[in-house]
C-alpha cells in the first residue's frame, strides 16, 4: 500500500475494495492485538493458507499506514 489513509472515511472506502480476512488483519493491527498464528493443521490447505496471507497483508499495510501517519504528525509538528 503506497497512500496514507488519514480519514475514517478514506479507510472505509478502502477497505470495501479488499476481502474479510485482509480486512480483520487491519483491524486487529489498528486494535493493537497481536496478529493471528496459523494453526499447523491448517497449514496444508491452500485456501486458508490464501485467506491467512491476505490477513497478514491487511496486518502489514494498517501497520505501515500507523507509521506513515506518525512520520507525517512528527514532521509537521518538529
Amino acid at each position: 500500500m503506497s497512500t496514507v489513509i488519514a480519514s475514517n472515511e478514506s479507510r472505509d472506502t478502502y477497505l470495501r475494495t479488499k476481502n474479510r480476512f485482509y480486512v480483520a488483519g487491519w483491524f486487529a493491527n489498528a486494535n493493537a492485538e497481536s496478529p493471528q498464528v496459523l494453526p499447523e493443521s491448517c497449514k496444508g490447505d491452500l485456501d486458508v493458507v490464501k485467506q491467512y496471507s491476505d490477513y497478514l497483508d491487511g496486518y502489514g499495510d494498517s501497520l505501515a499506514n500507523g507509521e506513515s501517519l506518525t512520520e507525517i504528525y512528527e514532521q509537521f509538528y518538529s
